[in-house]
């Protein structure tokens, strides 16, 4: 029997006892031995004998898990119960979000086996692991703003209301970027915001570059190099009509394979959390998630 360390976090906001212990008993019936497995503030304890790692929740706690497996992640294969505020990966992976259907969904991928299975070249912000994406500007500082009590009530809509309360006071930081695009060339850019696509959807079901995708061995970078109000306002309605934001001259995008800023960067959001801490590198991580589909 294949052994499951069933990931969770206890205090998250759409964290529920009985769904959990569904998904938990329906795992148990397509053939996998569970092990439950709390976050905490000190970190994941893993069973140590897991031959699966599931994460139960959104982006953020997928990013924790993967930060705490360390070079384990390169090594135990995932799959994403879909629970979190966000769960862009889950969502570009179509994970099922009924128990049943999802246990199904995962022990057929299993037994298809690993050539069958997505593989994820991963990308870090300094020691910070990327599973979906990042951003800097008016977005990151609008998830500086997000109220913990609030998130919890109204789920994602709370970053709705951070981003009409940074409207108020706009931030608008020109920051140099220069790095390696997929080909080799160096390039040199200025932006006054950036998003980084580690994984093919941004903010819910909306892509922003066309070659965005978990299986990439790149990133996208898309920049800005005015942020004004209107112009964020025209490229998050683009985004979401899916009209093409670089053919538009809303947005300029890049694939790329490291990036540099000439600065300390901050605030950043990475898979929708607020990260206090400078930016200055992103690069490949040296590993490749595999995730069980």
């Amino acid at each position: 029997m294949s052994r499951i360390d069933l990931v969770y976090n206890p205090v998250s906001g759409s964290f529920g006892t009985a769904h959990l212990e569904a998904l938990a008993d329906a795992l148990e019936a397509s053939g996998f031995a569970v092990t439950m497995v709390p976050t905490a503030r000190d970190g994941v304890r893993f069973s140590g004998t897991a031959d699966l790692v599931c994460i139960h929740g959104g982006d953020g706690t997928l990013r924790d898990t993967v930060q705490a497996m360390g070079a384990d992640a390169g090594r135990l294969p995932l799959c994403v119960a879909p629970s979190g505020t966000i769960n862009l990966v889950a969502r570009e992976l179509s994970y099922a979000r009924a128990p049943g259907a999802f246990a199904r969904q995962i022990a057929k991928g299993w037994k298809a086996g690993d050539a069958r299975w997505v593989h994820a070249p991963l990308y870090r912000l300094g020691d910070v692991p990327i599973v979906s994406c990042l951003s800097i500007g008016p977005d990151s500082h609008a998830v500086a703003r997000v109220s913990g009590p609030l998130k919890k009530r109204i789920g994602r809509y709370a970053y709705v209301v951070a981003m009409m309360q940074q409207m108020r006071d706009w931030p608008r930081n020109p920051v140099t970027i220069r790095g390696e695009l997929s080909g080799g060339e160096e390039f040199t850019c200025e932006a006054e915001a950036a998003i980084v696509s580690n994984a093919a959807l941004y903010a819910g079901p909306f892509r922003l570059s066309p070659a965005a995708a978990l299986s990439a061995d790149s990133i996208e970078l898309i920049t800005l190099t005015r942020s004004t109000r209107m112009r964020i306002a025209a490229l998050s309605l683009a985004s979401m009509l899916g009209l093409p934001i670089a053919r538009m001259g809303l947005a300029d995008i890049r694939t790329v394979r490291r990036i540099e800023f000439d600065r300390c960067v901050t605030p950043v959001q990475v898979d929708g959390d607020h990260f206090p801490d400078c930016a200055y590198v992103i690069a490949p991580a040296g590993l490749t998630l595999r995730y069980v589909v």
